[in-house]
């Protein structure tokens, strides 16, 4: 059975000539990635920093608000900087953001130089935004996305950029278990192995392994979650679960993909409370779904079946807003596996 969302054009725009004539004039380049980064953000990240010292550039990786804690078993995470203030460069380069308030103030800052800026990334949602854009909704993370760019430019893959790019890929795939695995991702899985990526460590640090506060963070927030007739599963999560829970605010949760994983569910959703007033959203779909036009209709972006947005209204405006378009997705959608 087919899905309706079969029907959607991948959006590619792979400006690979323009990318290369920036990066070939840049001599310092900050690499930044999204905001609360996951491991394709740190991966992709991480790899293409690593890429571009092998060709002689000084590459620097960049996260605003820094390396979240499970992912300093990667090469080069010490070298992280968390901010831009004293960083001089000529040129950016981002991964695995799909607008430029995802880099955040970082990103900001820089742009605000006038510096040229690289985008690369895997959304469908992407703005394209850069001064080259490097996009291609057809791979399944932006780590692919770097895989693609070193044999495209034949750029050298060291057994250190390889776990990077592994890294990214299997947490974007949760383990090649998402419907973006393809045989062809499945092949470039298989080089960066050969080349020295360490699978199994990958697995056991990022999808098998995760705090003990994040354990009783998971236990007070599922006490109240709600499944709707639709088939629309949510949560709020509050400032005070992180607190009674001992867990830091900034630790990604993943509670949307958790919930998605119910037999009655079609749609996820979390909706966090932000210090500032706002709301962050987290949605995620089974196939058959699309939660991307969604998020893209509330000012933010991601895939068909894993997106987010961030609402300027308390977490009780933002429920009353969000979900009523959850269950008109829910009821226009087809299950595709029954």
């Amino acid at each position: 059975m087919m899905s309706k969302n079969d029907s959607i054009t991948p959006l590619v725009q792979l400006e690979w000539d323009k990318a290369a004539a920036l990066i070939s004039r840049g001599k310092r380049i900050a690499v930044l990635t999204h905001v609360q980064p996951d491991g394709d953000a740190i991966g992709s990240m991480l790899g293409l920093t690593l890429a571009l010292r092998q060709i002689g550039k000084e590459a620097t990786p960049v996260v605003d608000g820094g390396l979240p804690e499970r992912f300093a078993f990667l090469p080069a995470s010490h070298e992280i900087l968390s901010s831009v203030e004293d960083l001089e460069v000529d040129l950016i380069v981002s991964t695995d953001a799909s607008d430029m308030k995802r880099l955040g103030n970082a990103g900001a800052g820089l742009r605000e130089r006038g510096l040229p800026l690289v985008q690369l990334d895997h959304h469908q949602t992407n703005l394209l935004f850069g001064d080259a854009n490097l996009v291609d909704a057809r791979t399944a993370a932006a780590a692919e996305g770097v895989y693609d760019l070193l044999q495209y430019y034949n750029w050298p893959l060291t057994p250190e950029i390889a776990q990077c790019l592994l890294t990214g890929i299997v947490t974007d795939t949760l383990a090649f278990r998402t419907n973006s695995t393809t045989s062809a991702l499945l092949g470039k899985a298989q080089v960066l192995m050969e080349t020295g990526a360490d699978l199994p460590e990958i697995v056991q640090r990022t999808l098998a392994t995760i705090p003990t506060a994040l354990m009783r963070f998971n236990a007070i927030v599922m006490q109240r979650f709600q499944l709707e007739p639709e088939g629309v599963i949510w949560v709020t999560i509050t400032l005070e679960d992180f607190k009674e829970a001992g867990l830091s605010f900034d630790t990604y949760v993943g509670l949307s993909g958790y919930m998605i994983q119910s037999e009655d569910a079609v749609i996820s959703a979390t909706l966090k409370q932000l210090p500032e007033g706002g709301t962050d959203i987290s949605m995620r779909a089974v196939p058959g779904y699309n939660v991307a036009q969604i998020a893209l209709s509330l000012g933010g972006g991601g895939h068909l079946l894993a997106a987010g947005c961030t609402l300027d209204m308390p977490l009780d405006e933002a429920v009353q807003t969000l979900l009523p378009m959850l269950k008109a997705e829910a009821r226009r959608g087809e299950k595709l596996y029954t």
